[in-house]
């Protein structure tokens, strides 16, 4: 499963952007009323194959729905499910909503819910939230309830139903070879046109379940480049600018006619480190290398304010960080000495780090990871790309660092999804090929561990010994930030990246 999966291809966002430019030189430049344009950074990239992050994106279209919903405050509540209860601690039974109907006309059952959520399960990489691992059998046991079974006893089972992977399209969505979201979502929009790698066109679903929806019609653009995301709201071309670049934000706020929304998100970015092969699979060499960063140097100079220094995976102001928890101190004779340690000279090593250029921040900070390593005698190599370009050399291992914004609550707003997937021995997305049983036996614990506290004090547990042994070398919590022209209404962020395009989104006349 692709975190960051290809977004887009470089010509093809040229000739998008192209075709743009030319509209609005014909006079048809965007104008407040019932369409609204986003520009994305991230578009779908496996044929809408729910187990992918695609399906992060058309929850983002507000097109898909699952049986439950992460609200702006991070609370679950239902969505295509009425309730859940636990009918032991190993079974969950969830109620359907009556009455709700696809955007063709089929109706929402249990027998088509749980289809949909067993062709997830049974893919061929199943998405982290919803794994045999984690769920092991999904049945209809009548007509409007079904049954999920957990291999062990488990608390979390809700908050893996709120995520996008889990999200149910209708019956006809899976007729032919390939997913197809037209007209099967159950969402507020239903899409309109599917132009590949470059929008989503939607228009507004009056028969939607959940009440009426504001937008007549809004499209979806997939920008990775976020100078173009910038120019197209600062030219009136699109009305919502995602995830901007962090040297714009300023300028940005000063425009008239703009908004801009920051929020505190649960994201921190680290230098991922390959624990298993090649030379940081020594721990003295990453703490060399976790010693010689100047992680407060880099929160002022790269983020310009909208970061802070990590203390760990997590920020200090979530409720599963160590409380102890500090930033590792920019100390370059420690970080000499544990060279000396590990067994390496200065000038004797040379390593390749890769970063992705989806994330606009991401090339500068790698430019300044190479600089602060240089002054230890630590030579570094920059690749960068798209992510899909790097991916099956972070999947296989063949890297020795990597640049990665990390949200540790999108897969399951809990850090039990983040936690197993990246740091368990068999975890789907290991990157730094570590293997720990002990965490191992602490994350199987918490699973089971109903008192929030405890289960807060198992994961900062786990945040302290990922931190000590620098298994990563986390260098900031990170804010978001959108652009928004003033006509837009009622937008906000979603800390877990799952919505946009909202009921309530709407445009001033």
């Amino acid at each position: 499963m692709n975190l960051h999966p290809d977004r887009s291809i470089a010509g093809r966002v040229g000739l998008f952007g192209l075709m743009l430019a030319t509209a609005i030189a014909a006079g048809t430049a965007l104008a407040a009323g019932g369409k609204l344009v986003v520009t994305e950074p991230f578009g779908p990239s496996s044929g809408w194959a729910l187990e992918t992050d695609d399906a992060f994106v058309l929850t983002k279209a507000g097109c898909l729905e699952a049986l439950a919903r992460l609200d702006f405050e991070g609370e679950l509540r239902p969505a295509l499910a009425t309730g859940w209860r636990q009918a032991s601690p190993t079974e969950w039974d969830v109620s359907i909503r009556p009455g709700v109907r696809f955007q063709n006309g089929e109706a929402l059952t249990a027998q088509g819910v749980a289809d949909a959520l067993n062709r997830v399960l049974k893919a061929d990489a199943p998405p982290r939230a919803f794994s045999p691992k984690v769920v092991a059998s999904v049945a209809a046991i009548n007509a409007s309830t079904v049954r999920i079974t957990t291999p062990s006893p488990s608390v979390l089972l809700p908050h893996r139903l709120a995520a996008p992977n889990t999200g149910i399209l209708a019956p006809a969505a899976y007729a032919g070879e390939r997913i197809n979201p037209v007209g099967t979502c159950s969402g507020p929009f239903e899409i309109v046109e599917d132009i590949p790698r470059q929008a989503l066109r939607l228009r507004r679903h009056d028969g939607y379940w959940g009440g009426p929806v504001q937008l007549a019609e809004a499209e979806l653009r997939f920008i990775p480049d976020g100078g173009v995301r910038v120019t197209q709201v600062q030219t009136g071309e699109a009305h919502i600018a995602r995830n901007l670049p962090v040297a714009a934000i300023d300028k940005l706020r000063r425009t008239s006619g703009l908004n801009v929304v920051t929020v505190e998100t649960p994201r921190t970015n680290g230098l991922y480190f390959n624990n298993r092969t090649g030379p940081f699979a020594n721990v003295a060499l990453r703490r060399s290398v976790q010693s010689a960063l100047d992680v407060q140097a880099i929160a002022e100079a790269i983020y310009e304010g909208s970061a802070r220094p990590a203390v760990g995976p997590f920020a200090p102001s979530e409720p599963w960080a160590p409380r102890d928890a500090t930033v590792v101190g920019y100390d370059p004779v420690k970080a000499k000495a544990l060279m000396a340690e590990a067994g390496v000279q200065p000038g004797q090593l040379e390593t390749r780090l890769l970063a992705y250029s989806e994330r606009a921040e991401l090339p500068d900070l790698a430019a300044v990871v190479q600089a602060q390593l240089k002054q230890i005698g630590i030579d570094v190599d920059i690749r960068v790309a798209n992510y899909a370009a790097i991916e099956p050399d972070l999947m296989s291992g063949n890297f020795d660092m990597f640049l990665l914004s990390r949200n540790h609550l999108s897969d399951v707003a809990d850090p039990i999804g983040f936690l197993t997937a990246d740091y368990s021995c068999d975890g789907g997305y290991n990157l730094s090929k570590f293997c720990d049983p002990d965490i191992d036996r602490k994350l199987a614990m918490a699973t089971s561990q109903a008192d929030a506290q405890e289960r807060h004090s198992t994961y900062a547990s786990i945040a302290r010994t990922l931190q000590d042994k620098a298994v990563t070398a986390f260098l900031v919590h990170v804010q978001q930030s959108d652009a928004t022209a003033a006509a837009v209404r009622n937008y906000r962020i979603h800390p877990y990246a799952h919505y946009v395009l909202v009921p309530e989104l709407t445009l001033a006349e």
